[in-house]
């Protein structure tokens, strides 16, 4: 087990952050660790991650993060071809008005043929979560890893409430949530799948995040993975802007390349047309989709999160594929 002492204890720790430098993998992996633990003071736990997101997360720290945050989480034996399709949130649309886009792109990815095993929470900063939107939708969240798995072999899709899976976060909740602004938890939940899953498609809301991102998850030998982020600040492939794309492959990046949703043959909308809302808000407008009564730049920006999960999942060649299947 690591340990902070290692290190040279807290001081050493926040004293390497707090002059804007980066901490190894394994001084990241071990503050980490002991804050899971529950062994770090509320003033350590927020040091810590306020001086991380001024200073930017590098990495190395995320590397190392992660690997403490999967070590903390209960098992979950996904097969090799499952997919997560997951935000890291923060923008500033999501705050007023949050569409659920990768939940309601991880039903139709499924639908589509996909394996998907979707990684999330309820709401911090956002007005509805995956997982609120999921329990308005009448979806069982609390499911231990038996009833994960039954889910995604009978229906194609399974969904980990983080919560369930993360309780050693309950040592990071309470400060977190005090704090209230985007921190360095928002990208180590698509990096702390506890499936240990290596198909993704993670959206960014932050431009600095999505290289660093992308990084990680090469380093870590992802099989495919897309990093998203729209020029409008949304953490989805949107289509009120371009999107960015970097992209992953066996454990390499090879692309950097821009979705035009007009290219797509997709009609260019404003942010007002993509508005969310509440969880019940969400739950309907994704029946809507779902059953074919909506049509418009909500159903499309869906369509093309989920086409993108069909390309890490191997089933598309490419976006203008997967969208069209």
């Amino acid at each position: 087990m690591v340990d902070v002492a290692s290190y040279g204890g807290w001081p050493a720790i926040l004293k390497t952050v707090t002059v804007g430098e980066d901490l190894t993998p394994g001084a990241a992996e071990a503050a980490l660790s002991e804050i899971l633990q529950g062994r770090a003071t509320d003033a350590q736990i927020s040091a810590l991650i306020v001086s991380m997101r001024l200073k930017g997360e590098s990495v190395e720290e995320l590397i190392g993060m992660s690997r403490a945050m999967v070590a903390a989480a209960t098992p979950l034996e996904v097969p090799e071809e499952a997919i997560d399709i997951v935000g890291t949130g923060g923008s500033a649309t999501q705050a007023r008005h949050a569409l659920s886009v990768s939940t309601m792109a991880s039903f139709v990815a499924a639908g589509a043929g996909a394996l998907v095993c979707k990684h999330g929470s309820v709401k911090a900063s956002s007005t509805s979560g995956a997982f609120d939107t999921l329990e308005a939708l009448g979806v069982a969240i609390q499911l231990d890893g038996a009833g994960v798995v039954r889910c995604m072999e009978e229906a194609g899709a399974g969904f980990v409430f983080a919560k369930a899976f993360h309780m050693a976060m309950r040592h990071a909740g309470p400060v977190r949530s005090q704090i209230g602004i985007p921190t360095m938890f928002n990208q180590l939940g698509p990096l702390s799948h506890p499936g240990r899953v290596v198909r993704h498609v993670i959206g960014v809301s932050d431009a600095g995040v999505q290289p660093v991102m992308a990084a990680v998850l090469a380093r870590r030998g992802s099989i495919r993975g897309l990093v998203v982020r729209g020029y409008d600040g949304l953490d989805e492939i949107t289509v009120t802007s371009p999107t960015r794309v970097m992209e992953v492959r066996d454990g390499q990046v090879v692309g950097d390349w821009v979705v035009d949703p007009v290219a797509l043959g997709l009609r260019l909308a404003g942010p007002e047309e993509l508005a969310g809302g509440s969880p019940e808000d969400n739950a309907r407008i994704a029946r809507s989709i779902f059953a074919g009564e909506e049509s418009g730049p909500r159903a499309d920006m869906v369509a093309l999160n989920a086409g993108a999960g069909l390309m890490v999942a191997g089933l598309a060649s490419d976006l203008a594929e997967g969208l069209a299947m």
